[in-house]
């Protein structure tokens, strides 16, 4: 793997599923300036508002084939394995492609970010602990907030 950070906004950013997974990618997506489409028979509240905001497109409905078609990063976050298998079977290697319910079939990782005001701090387990992952990000957070690097 090859850590970078890019600038979503330029991308056209497809998550399908509905629920906590994709609604907490959905809205890191969105403060880093991205629009995603989100394909979903079902949306939580937050999801449902960030339509009202005009910061995501929802469509109301179940996975169909094609639906990837156009879209360069993908984020597969259903519990369902048959149509996260149908994502994979279309999506090409020139998408960046994040399943969360399997790293093994992604081809990208997200990395957790620690934000201060003038740098930031990304960690990952390379997508294979993000248990570990979020308790070193509240370890370092937290020894941060008693440095004195102001």
């Amino acid at each position: 793997m090859y850590p970078i950070l890019i600038d979503i906004s330029q991308f056209s950013v497809l998550v399908v599923g509905g629920g906590k997974i994709a609604t907490r990618k959905v809205c890191g997506l969105i403060e880093a300036g991205a629009k995603p489409t989100v394909i979903s028979p079902k949306f939580s509240d937050r999801l449902l508002t960030e339509k009202k905001n005009g910061t995501v497109v929802l469509r109301e409905r179940s996975f169909q084939y094609g639906d990837t078609n156009g879209f360069q990063v993908v984020f597969i976050c259903t519990d369902n394995k048959a149509v996260n298998q149908a994502i994979l079977n279309e999506t090409t290697p020139r998408q960046l492609v994040n399943d969360t319910t399997n790293q093994s079939n992604s081809n990208f990782f997200n990395m957790a970010l620690i934000k201060e005001k003038d740098f930031g701090i990304a960690l990952t387990t390379k997508g294979n602990n993000p248990g570990k992952t979020k308790a070193l990000k509240q370890k370092l957070q937290s020894l941060l907030k008693g440095s004195s690097l102001d």
